[in-house]
């Protein structure tokens, strides 16, 4: 049966990676009218750059869910602006598989809670899984004879981003962030993008991570 993830923010960053001063500097302006547009522009540059990297880019609290049908607001449901991810998967699997952590890199763990098709909860024993903080993306496996019966979630919490502080991020990154704030800021309006621009994709793409399956 199909397992489908969704990735949500449950304590959102407390910067950005890029401040107003940067991407003022990097947009050559020198006046205050667009400020609260610009911010704007930096947060949407933010979310789409952390989408096609697969990272958190400021520290970050997500939960993710992982279900055998479809989770509210999770494919292919209804368009969100949350992260979703279908993936083809079989339970029980001749081998444990690993589900891949949608954020990286991931600083702390904390948890996988079940819940049961009536809606009670009760937190997983780290006995039921192994947990592997130290590739990326990270990743758990279920192991023992748990399995994801028909309509039972997972909702795991994690921790994931470079640091608390924009200095934390990589110089290139955020360059990124402020080239593509200068590019929606100058093409607002009109402006069709399915995928990044190719300065920003060529500053960031030995960050992005790709992987197949779960």
């Amino acid at each position: 049966m199909p397992v489908t993830v969704a990735l949500r923010v449950q304590t959102p960053p407390a910067a950005t990676p890029i401040d107003l001063d940067y991407a003022k500097r990097h947009l050559r302006i020198d006046h205050d009218d667009d400020d609260t547009l610009i911010e704007g522009y930096i947060a949407a540059a933010t979310e789409w750059i952390e989408g096609y990297l697969g990272r958190a880019l400021i520290t970050t609290v997500f939960t993710q869910a992982i279900g055998d049908q479809p989770i509210a607001n999770a494919w292919p449901m209804t368009p969100s602006p949350l992260l979703i991810l279908p993936l083809a998967y079989s339970w029980p699997p001749l081998q444990p598989m690993p589900f891949r952590l949608l954020r990286s890199p991931v600083s702390a763990f904390g948890g996988i809670v079940t819940v049961n098709p009536d809606g009670t909860t009760e937190p997983l024993s780290p006995a039921a899984y192994t947990l592997d903080m130290s590739s990326e993306p990270s990743a758990f496996r279920l192991t023992g004879t748990f399995g994801l019966l028909r309509g039972r979630h997972l909702i795991v919490t994690y921790t994931a981003g470079y640091g608390a502080a924009p200095a934390n991020v990589p110089a290139s990154i955020q360059l990124a962030v402020a080239m593509l704030t200068a590019y929606i800021y100058e093409n607002r309006g009109d402006m069709q993008m399915d995928d990044l621009p190719t300065a920003v994709a060529s500053l960031v793409n030995r960050y992005r991570l790709v992987w197949f399956g779960a």
